[in-house]
């Protein structure tokens, strides 16, 4: 897959728009749980600085490189969103875990391995971000954010498939 394509790829479910967030009331019980969603081990805080570690550090190739920093960009907007929603829900939007622990640089792994091994890492962060934004949409009755909960599972399961496609292309190289 070349950088082209999947930049075409994200481009392509870009334009799905996010929902607009509607009769949201507060909850601040509900803005705890999604804490683990922002900024918990597996949140879209430590899969920005994980993908923006493996950018910076150049050993998966300059292809896979780019393209995993085009993704860390799409988790910028999630962390985003979310961040928001906490704040509607009545809580600030903290680094911290919905158990009130701090996000610390335990959550990223810098061993990387090779290429195989760290998209298949990354697939794994975005596996564990859809069970968790499918936990968050279990968890409200709002139609609103359980639409853009769904929205953004969307672009996980997109990085999925182009964690996978570089998987097997490299494997057959």
């Amino acid at each position: 897959m070349t950088f082209e394509e999947a930049q075409k790829t994200l481009n392509t479910v870009d334009k799905i728009p996010y929902p607009k967030l509607q009769n949201v009331l507060k909850n601040p019980v509900y803005a705890q749980k999604l804490y683990n969603e922002f900024s918990g081990n597996m949140g879209e805080l430590t899969t920005i600085l994980q993908y923006t570690y493996e950018h910076i550090n150049k050993e998966l190739g300059n292809t896979i490189s780019n393209i995993i920093l085009s993704i860390s960009i799409v988790e910028m907007k999630h962390l985003n969103m979310i961040g928001k929603l906490i704040q509607m829900l009545g809580l600030p939007p903290y680094y911290i875990d919905s158990s009130l622990k701090p996000w610390n640089i335990d959550s990223i792994k810098y061993d990387t391995g090779n290429v195989k091994e760290t998209l298949q890492y990354n697939i794994y962060l975005e596996r564990e971000a859809i069970k968790g934004y499918k936990r968050a949409i279990m968890g409200t009755r709002n139609a609103s954010i359980q639409r853009l909960f769904n929205r953004i599972i969307l672009d996980e399961r997109t990085h999925i498939d182009i964690f996978t496609k570089l998987i097997n292309e490299n494997l057959e190289e």
